[in-house]
């Protein structure tokens, strides 16, 4: 049976916000530049410029979250994030799992074995300072973390690292 994560509106509005806050500072900097630049149609350069900032920050965002999409999905053939892959990466590829802690924000790296017969790539992937292959924000999803920990427990072990 899988698990599916989809955005959560709380989070969802507090990324509309911050986008909004984002865009209205970019607007007023625009319309400064514009103004001591003494163009013909300031509030017409700021609108589009805005526009186009708000679009640029927000649109992927706000695509997925209209669609509901699943975003995270816990699945018996493998782990499937739509933010980083478009199929589901198999438990047999995944290395480790690590969930890492910093206050409360909850990031979870993936991390791949090797894919090469190569000795000294091999060593690397080994190494303690080995890359993730990707990370997963645990943040804007609509369940809690012991909920989605629990869920990938059931097939590989997650270690916790705190940051």
């Amino acid at each position: 049976m899988a698990s599916q994560y989809r955005y959560s509106r709380g989070s969802f509005r507090s990324s509309v916000i911050t986008a909004l806050g984002l865009t209205a500072i970019v607007s007023f900097l625009v319309w400064l530049f514009v103004r001591m630049m003494v163009f013909t149609h300031p509030y017409w350069i700021t609108g589009v410029s805005a526009a186009i900032f708000f679009s640029f920050c927000s649109a992927a965002m706000i695509w997925r979250y209209m669609r509901n999409d699943v975003i995270l999905a816990v699945r018996p053939d493998g782990l499937y994030d739509a933010r980083h892959t478009s199929q589901a990466v198999p438990w047999d590829a995944i290395k480790d799992l690590r969930l890492l802690r910093a206050e409360n924000e909850f990031q979870l790296d993936v991390f791949l074995w090797p894919a090469t017969t190569d000795h000294q790539a091999i060593r690397k992937a080994y190494s303690p300072a080995a890359r993730p292959a990707f990370s997963i924000d645990l943040a804007p999803l609509d369940a809690g973390v012991e909920t989605i920990v629990e869920a990938l427990s059931q097939h590989k072990q997650v270690t916790l690292e705190r940051v």
